[in-house]
């Protein structure tokens, strides 16, 4: 430890700081709901220097600390003199491992029992929240120090050593993520496998622990902090003995390591394809996609275009691990079959996803084989509280006409695939001569596809669909079937009136008018006694198809149907902890032309009148329109005045 002092000394001294001495300089004085307090300090602050402090702090020491206990095995001199020693190769093994591990772990009891001692102190003692902080320490760095002995275990370099721990640390999830974005712009439908994100996650731990380790707060009426309660101990057990496990994995290499193999990048023998073949995926797709998508505006989009990108970078991160593993820049020739083969493969993974080998994005399941399913991520007008609502149904019939959806995407594919365009706009002039200044002919809409199949298994497709005003016409399109099933009235009932909310009781309901007398928008509350009929004759336009009609593009119907003005229905508050299905207190719904027992109704309770009127989305457009443009000529007429005055 004498040698490596400064790796104890200066991770010793960081901890002292962030607890005992920052403890010491809080003032006794300050109140409990002073993020300042002692009391505050003991038993919340400890607690949150576990994430991130405590993970970043076992990261970068535990490599530090493996680096210097095992450094004389990266120089040929250091590592034939201590396995000159008559001492076992398990023997010096377990000493430089315990050695290591107290260059973290002695400093950590320190810190430990000074905090212990400062809180005494002070009078804040909380002995459940310092020996959870211990608890973690010990756990995560038994995990990030093992795990830099096991790497330090596989190279004779030791500048190689913190790059493998540090790409190994993140690896998979970086992976994971750019293989899900080649497949989610090249596979139609795809959609980010959970299993497959977890395992990244998991596999990647220095993510995880700053993702799943957190403290849960309780507050009180004044703000004073109740409880706070660490969560994640159970991961860190579980990665404790995993780097239990991969300390023993490193002992065992350990013991068959090739002593000749210092300064090589790689010594195990068993691992140079391994590493020479990873290289060159990682960079085929990691600097391929970088490449694909820094010149993806001035070269042909698609996937024969990213081949041609992951084929030459894959072609450099091959020729580049080849001269890393033999020390020599003259590897071409001995090396081209293998880097040829590996060409090979990625055109051949490609390809099968370009030309769907696998029938992915051809398959739609039969309507008799799926027993429920849910659209969700469709947002369409009027932005109410039917805008993006989950539709989940077990019904045949509906079943029937998503599978029939589904297949006209599919049938669609080739317009669909990489839809990125946000939409077109162009002026109109109705028949009654209203102007409309933005008219919505084209857009794109997303929908996310989950079957549960008679089976027992799910079948996920997410998709991006480019919709103009023609797809609406065409009864067969996709857009259009889409729009059918938005407008179920069943669908639509159960957007603006879930279970969730049956048996609350309607506190209010208030209507956004504009008054003629002021030109201003205001809240009208609708009188009590006709809240109910007004619940009713909103349910019968409903079903009727006359209210809460869904549109995927603001067009020419959206907007002479559509009011600017939104009814907002308030329920008496719920215990939000004990209830499962809590969605709110209230929500709006936009009124439109068509709900003709929804407007005879306002106007008997009084709220519609000839001073207090709805406006149409088109009739705003124009006024809107008709007040810039008088601005406009205001200005106009004012510099064209402008000259002749000056002259005067």
């Amino acid at each position: 430890m004498a040698r490596f002092w400064p790796i104890w000394s200066v991770y010793g001294a960081c901890w002292l700081l962030a607890m005992p001495l920052n403890l010491l300089m809080l003032r006794a004085e300050d109140t409990y709901g002073s993020m300042l307090s002692p009391q505050y300090f003991a038993d919340l602050e400890v607690l949150s220097m576990i994430t991130p402090g405590s993970v970043i702090a076992a990261l970068v020491f535990g490599i530090l600390s493996a680096m210097a206990v095992f450094s004389y095995l990266y120089n040929s001199r250091s590592v034939g003199l201590f396995h000159a020693l008559p001492v076992r190769r398990e023997g010096l093994f377990l000493t430089n491992y315990l050695s290591g591990l107290s260059f973290m772990l002695l400093p950590s009891l320190v810190v430990f029992f000074c905090t212990l001692l400062a809180e005494l102190a002070k009078g804040c003692l909380n002995i459940g929240a310092l020996c959870m902080w211990l608890a973690m320490q010990v756990l995560l760095t038994l995990f990030f120090y093992s795990f830099a002995v096991f790497c330090a275990m596989f190279t004779g370099h030791i500048l190689a050593l913190p790059a493998f721990y540090g790409i190994l640390s993140v690896l998979a999830v970086v992976m994971v993520q750019l293989v899900n974005e080649v497949l989610r712009a090249f596979v139609f439908g795809y959609r980010y496998v959970d299993t497959l994100n977890t395992l990244g996650t998991w596999l990647s731990p220095v993510i995880l622990f700053l993702e799943k380790l957190r403290v849960d707060r309780a507050w009180d009426t004044d703000g004073n902090l109740e409880r706070a309660v660490f969560q994640g101990l159970g991961y860190g057990l579980i990665y404790a003995l995993i780097g239990a496990a991969l300390a023993a994995v490193a002992l065992v290499l350990y013991r068959r390591r090739h002593l000749e193999g210092a300064g090589d990048v790689v010594t195990v023998r068993w691992v140079r394809p391994i590493f020479k073949y990873g290289m060159a995926f990682c960079f085929a797709l990691a600097l391929g996609l970088f490449l694909y998508l820094f010149f993806g505006y001035n070269l042909p989009q698609g996937a024969w275009t990213l081949l041609c990108f992951m084929v030459l970078c894959g072609a450099v991160g091959y020729f580049a691990a080849e001269m890393l593993l033999k020390k020599s820049f003259w590897v071409f020739l001995d090396s081209w079959k293998g880097c040829v083969a590996f060409s090979a493969c990625l055109v051949v993974l490609i390809a099968g996803m370009e030309l769907d080998v696998t029938g992915f994005e051809r398959r739609v399941p039969e309507a008799g084989q799926v027993t429920a399913v849910r659209i969700r991520n469709v947002s369409s007008a009027p932005y109410d509280r039917g805008d993006g609502r989950e539709i989940r149904t077990a019904d045949p019939e509906l079943i029937r006409a998503i599978t029939e959806l589904h297949q006209s995407i599919v049938d669609e594919r080739a317009r669909h695939e990489g839809t990125t365009f946000g939409g077109s706009y162009e002026t109109r002039t109705l028949a009654d001569g209203t102007y409309l200044e933005s008219v919505q002919t084209e857009g794109i809409v997303s929908l996310l596809l989950t079957y549960e199949l008679a089976g027992g298994g799910t079948l996920t497709r997410d998709y991006t669909l480019d919709v103009t005003e023609e797809d609406l016409q065409d009864p067969d399109s996709a857009a259009a079937r889409l729009t059918a099933i938005l407008n179920q009235p069943e669908v639509i009932l159960n957007a603006y009136f879930p279970q969730s909310y049956e048996g609350r009781q309607i506190t209010n309901i208030r209507l956004n008018l504009m008054d003629m007398e002021t030109g201003e928008y205001d809240n009208y509350p609708v009188p009590a006694g006709f809240r109910e009929d007004l619940v009713a004759a909103i349910k019968a336009d409903i079903q009727a198809g006359r209210l809460g009609q869904r549109y995927l593009l603001d067009d020419e119907a959206r907007l002479t149907n559509c009011y600017v003005n939104d009814l907002f229905i308030e329920y008496a508050p719920v215990d939000r902890e004990n209830s499962a299905e809590y969605e709110g207190d209230g929500y709006s719904i936009t009124l439109q032309v068509s709900a003709v027992e929804t407007l005879e109704c306002l106007r008997e309770a009084g709220v519609l009148d000839e001073t207090h009127i709805l406006e149409t989305q088109a009739e705003h457009q124009q006024t809107e329109w008709l007040e810039r443009r008088a601005e406009e000529l205001f200005w106009e007429e004012n510099m064209r005045m402008a000259p002749a005055a000056a002259e005067q």
